[in-house]
């Protein structure tokens, strides 16, 4: 077992700053901590605690092994195992946590090349990549942002965007649902999807990680009544198509008809909004037709 003085020393050797009252407390029972030892000033001498803790780990194990003579005349099979109360146990684990992490450095750059079919291969399945997985490094996450909302919690109505619609463009909106035969009971409220949702998190596979976050946010809202029955996308953004996997007007990762229309931004002028009228044909028989579908579920 570790004592206390020892916790303290490998903690300050780490450069982890350590807490400790000065003065009892009040009516407090007697302490049987040794008693906290002033560090000494030293403005000066610029601290490297890397190495403090690996002469002070090296001082533990130096104390514990045995003399010359002991050493080579004690049979092999006499020597036991430190037992798990051992301190030179807690300072062998800290070195090997240390010294971890340089050996699967050295591990990594001493790995063989890859044969040549490999290579090939790996150099055929990234042509056949998106355009947005170009430059991305191996362990950085997806990012993306949209705007989301749903349409009676049917729909899923999304913006490539980062930014909310602002009145006009809501009222565009209502106008486009409203020529589509989309009549919602309540007007559509958007709200904000970022990922990653946390910076700094380690990342091994950032396709799966962002489409399983976006599932989740997804599935966080049926409390509030979202069963989406159909995506609606407003906008184009390479990233977000890739997690949402669209393939013959269907989004896989979401295993949902998917529709894709212009941004809002470029509906400003009479041509675009006619040419976006034309691709609204089917919209009334698939709102009526899922509505009549979801009240035959319901009896």
């Amino acid at each position: 077992m570790v004592t206390e003085r020892a916790r303290r020393q490998y903690l300050e050797a780490m450069g982890i700053p350590l807490w400790v009252a000065r003065h009892p407390l009040p009516n407090a029972l007697d302490s049987n901590l040794p008693p906290v030892e002033e560090a000494e000033e030293r403005p000066d001498e610029t601290i490297n605690h890397h190495q403090r803790l690996h002469a002070l780990i090296d001082d533990v194990e130096r104390d514990d092994a045995p003399s010359g003579f002991e050493a080579s005349t004690t049979p092999p099979a006499e020597v036991a195992d430190p037992a798990p109360t051992d301190p030179t146990t807690a300072a062998r684990s800290i070195r090997a946590m240390l010294e971890g992490e340089s050996l699967r450095e050295t591990e990594r750059s001493s790995e063989t090349p890859a044969a040549p079919v490999e290579k090939a291969r790996e150099t055929t399945e990234a042509s056949r990549a998106p355009d947005a997985a170009a430059g991305r490094a191996p362990h950085e996450p997806l990012r993306f942002s949209l705007q989301v909302g749903a349409l009676d919690g049917r729909w899923l109505l999304m913006l490539a965007r980062d930014e909310a619609p602002n009145e006009q463009e809501q009222n565009l909106i209502n106008a486009i649902l409203q020529a589509g035969g989309v009549q919602p009971s309540a007007s559509l409220s958007c709200q904000r999807f970022g990922w990653p949702m946390m910076e700094g998190l380690p990342v091994d596979d950032a396709l799966d990680e962002a489409r399983q976050g976006f599932k989740a946010f997804l599935a966080g809202r049926r409390a509030r009544g979202w069963h989406p029955e159909r995506l609606l996308l407003f906008g184009r953004h390479s990233v977000l198509e890739e997690v949402l996997d669209i393939h013959s007007g269907r989004s896989r990762v979401l295993d949902l008809p998917f529709w894709q229309g212009p941004a809002l931004e470029s509906l400003g002028e009479a041509q675009a909004r006619r040419a976006l009228w034309a691709t609204m044909g089917e919209w009334p028989t698939w709102w009526q037709g899922q509505a009549e579908a979801s009240g035959d579920d319901d009896h």
